[in-house]
């Protein structure tokens, strides 16, 4: 057995849930989806984001990351998105995710010093998700990782080493540049990161701009300017479009009334709730546990074809 196929039987075995599985480290979690998932609205932590089976498609904004086989995703800074989840050839998406600490980024970079390749390589100006090639070189501290999540002590000791050369192979991977950019800069991007955090931990809070604005230190003006570069929305769009999709998923997935929805999410008034659930929707709540095991059912169908044109052809045929 190779060691790629022993990282995918391990992997296997100790992504014991569907969804999310926790390891004894925070950094480190995995993933399992034994169906396609529709799109569905997300924050992407910063982190790296590697599928050892199955494949992935990320949305942000116009732009679509695919990541499977062959790449895996890095996420250099926080940033809303949307995800679709495929399977393949009746085998669940397996992934693993590994959260980027900036801290471990420099220690690296200082450690490489003038021997860093891409000291001089330009850098988008909004610090962006971006795919990697999966390497071989990967393979070895992944499986390290692996075996050293039997417990916390010995995660603590033996992971740690495993994990730096995580780091170290993407920082040296064709767009390992951006990874170190972003790193190294203490930027406005990394202020309103922590604000996306706050909003999606305390959506049913009302929201002062003025105070978010000061929180991160800077002026309402530049908060606003900063803020839709990295979203494309308004900070109080922003937090509709989390409470709306907060909403729906307690109609959808836990039968809750509207008027109990409406108020989980921070809505006093039912009724423009649900003239704003059905602004973004294009339909009202009441209708909302129908209408998605209708559009799932077709997105099913639909999920089945993209990765049977996957399989043929390595495309993946993505519908906006």
């Amino acid at each position: 057995m190779d060691i790629r196929a022993q990282i995918l039987r391990q992997l296997d075995a100790m992504a014991v849930n569907e969804g999310t599985t926790e390891t004894v480290l925070d950094e480190v979690t995995f993933y399992r989806a034994s169906q396609y998932m529709p799109k569905q609205p997300l924050i992407y932590s910063q982190g790296f984001c590697i599928a050892l089976q199955g494949f992935k498609a990320c949305y942000f904004g116009g732009n679509v990351l695919t990541y499977g086989h062959d790449q895996y995703l890095v996420v250099p800074t926080i940033l809303p998105a949307k995800a679709e989840v495929f399977p393949e050839d009746g085998k669940p998406l397996l992934a693993i995710s590994i959260a980027i600490d900036h801290e471990y980024v420099h220690d690296i970079l200082d450690a490489m010093g003038n021997a860093y390749p891409y000291q001089d390589r330009a850098v988008p100006g909004i610090p962006m998700a971006y795919l990697e090639s999966f390497s071989d070189d990967l393979l070895d501290p992944l499986w390290r990782l692996l075996q050293s999540l039997g417990s916390r002590g010995e995660a603590e000791i033996l992971a740690k080493p495993a994990i730096r050369e995580v780091y170290y192979r993407a920082l040296l991977g064709a767009n390992g540049h951006i990874l170190a950019s972003v790193a190294r800069s203490e930027s406005h991007y990394d202020r309103i990161c922590q604000v996306l955090r706050d909003m999606h931990d305390n959506y049913a809070t009302p929201i002062d701009v003025t105070a978010l604005a000061t929180n991160v230190n800077m002026s309402a003006r530049a908060f606003y300017k900063h803020f839709k570069a990295v979203t494309s929305l308004t900070p109080v769009q922003y937090l509709k479009r989390i409470r709306l999709e907060k909403a729906r998923h307690f109609l959808v997935a836990h039968g809750q009334r509207v008027s109990v929805a409406a108020q989980y999410v921070g809505y006093e008034s039912v009724s423009q709730f649900s003239r704003e659930f059905k602004r973004h929707f294009g339909y009202p709540p009441r209708e909302a546990l129908q209408r998605n095991a209708t559009v799932l059912h077709a997105e099913k169908s639909s999920g089945r074809e993209c990765v049977e044109n996957f399989r043929r052809s390595g495309t993946l045929c993505v519908q906006e």
